[in-house]
């Protein structure tokens, strides 16, 4: 018996392997055929009772069927034979459409020689097209201000395929919103999401990519509080959700959902390389999207609260030319007669908490002061060396009244071109610089507001001053918190550092004042 236990498998193996030469390679396959067979039935036997696929399945097409009919698709129209979008700055123009521009206007006929001033009674022909969403039942429609600026013309069209003419009730250019009218009743208004998502949580996005109208897609939120410096030219507010749910032109203006249906923010760019979806879409709050069109709604208008200061990022090696080793704001300068300036604030304080809440970015600090309503309250603690020539400071804390941001605000503007100099010093030279004494008469052909200071007449490409931002047509008004009225004044200051160990310096940029830290390499 021993024997036939030992030789039995091997006699199986054998006569296995005996068959397979005989009959060669189609019984081989035969065998795997069967075998994949086999395994296929078993897998799908286990799919068919596979609950949670199923539910997960199921709940998405729930989401669908709630979320639909609130959406909308935009399509806009222009009488104009030109391009109706000059004002958008070309930087917004890609991240919004893509390097292939979706939304562009139609171009000039220029075999016409009729003037503009009859393009009025052109028909209006479409331009481009977006998405949109349900506010309110009353015929309140959200999109982007990108949609739709520029048109003529506004049409609306429903998922039941009616279409309805749309009036812009108000834009904000700040954070690019866009509230819409339309007439009639029979609106289904999109659920509001009483909390804000978080990194992980699953999405979807709803819209007309490429003209593809009721289109979703699914995906996570990637991250939260992307600043994309798309509206820094309009000196407006980033606070994007990022997401990988597909987005692409089109969908700008459309919902953002979570799994329960309600809208979590709005669809509002991309970052690509191609033109389309590469992973990376960009939505607005909800929380910011309703604080803006309840505005535009109730009162016509967006009121922002008002500190009137200038600010900037706080990078370590800055911080530590004040003697501070934290995070926080760079006050560059206070507006005289602001709320900034009546409470105290100069030159050189660090903000450092807003109502005991720690300040990490110039642009967190916007968002939060923006969100105040104009006569409220503010506990601000600071930094501030007491002389400019300390190396350590102390902190204080004082309470601003709010004010009203102005419709229109000092914004920092590009450099001009001067007269290129002969000066010279090694200190300069080492630095990538040539400067001289500002005068009058300078100042007064670059149109800029004369102060006393040196005037940077050019900068070297690839320099340490040409890295750390210095421009032509900056003035240089103090170094390390002393004023430098002169180019003598000047060069005894930055002599008097260790350049390799880095100095600051406080500059006019046309009207703006700012601070620019100046750094060798060792």
């Amino acid at each position: 018996m021993s024997k036939i236990k030992w030789y039995g498998p091997t006699t199986v193996l054998l006569i296995t392997i005996l068959l397979v030469l005989i009959g060669g390679p189609s019984v081989a396959r035969k065998l795997a055929f069967e075998h994949d067979k086999a395994q296929i039935v078993q897998i799908k036997n286990g799919l068919d009772k596979n609950v949670t696929l199923a539910e997960l399945s199921e709940s998405f097409k729930k989401v669908a069927k709630v979320v639909k009919p609130s959406v909308v698709s935009i399509d806009v129209l222009s009488k104009s034979r030109s391009t109706t979008r000059s004002e958008l700055p070309p930087d917004l123009h890609r991240w919004f459409f893509g390097p292939e521009g979706q939304n562009r206007a139609p171009k000039r006929d220029d075999k016409s020689d009729q003037s503009d001033e009859f393009d009025k009674y052109n028909v209006p022909r479409q331009y481009g097209n977006g998405s949109g969403w349900v506010y309110r039942n009353d015929g309140y429609i959200i999109t982007n201000n990108h949609v739709i600026e520029g048109a003529d013309k506004i049409v609306v069209r429903f998922h039941d395929g009616s279409e309805r003419d749309a009036k812009v009730v108000g834009v904000d250019v700040k954070t690019d919103i866009a509230v819409l009218k339309v007439e009639g009743d029979r609106l289904h208004a999109a659920a509001i999401a009483d909390e804000p998502v978080e990194q992980g949580e699953m999405v979807f996005a709803f819209g007309s990519p490429f003209q593809f109208e009721f289109s979703m897609s699914q995906g996570i939120v990637s991250a939260k509080g992307r600043q994309l410096g798309i509206l820094r030219q309009r000196r407006g507010y980033e606070n994007f959700i990022q997401t990988d749910a597909a987005i692409n032109p089109g969908n700008s203006g459309g919902p953002l959902t979570n799994i329960y249906g309600e809208v979590v923010g709005m669809n509002t760019a991309i970052a690509t390389r191609t033109g389309s979806y590469n992973g990376l879409g960009f939505a607005i709050p909800i929380r910011m999207v309703g604080n803006v069109a309840d505005q535009l709604i109730d009162e016509g208008k967006v009121r922002r609260g008002y500190l009137g200061v200038f600010i900037e990022d706080l990078d370590p090696k800055m911080a530590r030319s004040f003697g501070y080793d934290g995070k926080g704001v760079l006050v560059v300068n206070p507006i005289e007669n602001s709320p900034a300036d009546k409470a105290g604030l100069k030159r050189g304080d660090i903000i450092a908490k807003l109502d005991g809440e720690p300040v990490d970015s110039a642009d967190d600090l916007r968002g939060y002061v923006a969100d105040l309503k104009p006569g409220s309250k503010i506990k601000v603690e600071y930094y501030r060396l007491k002389n400019p020539t300390d190396t350590k400071g102390a902190f204080h804390t004082t309470t601003i009244t709010i004010g009203e941001l102005p419709d229109q605000v000092a914004t920092l503007n590009p450099g001009v071109t001067t007269p290129k100099t002969t000066t010279h010093s090694e200190v300069l030279g080492k630095l990538g610089i040539d400067a001289a004494t500002l005068t009058k008469a300078q100042a007064e052909s670059l149109r800029i507001e004369f102060v006393k200071g040196v005037l940077v007449a050019d900068v070297r490409t690839g320099s340490a001053a040409s890295a750390a931002g210095l421009r032509v047509g900056h003035v240089i008004t103090h170094v390390m918190g002393k004023p430098v009225h002169d180019k003598a004044a000047l060069l005894k200051e930055l002599n008097g550092h260790d350049l390799k160990s880095g100095v600051r310096i406080s500059i006019m940029d046309r009207d703006t004042p700012r601070f620019i830290f100046l750094e060798l390499p060792k």
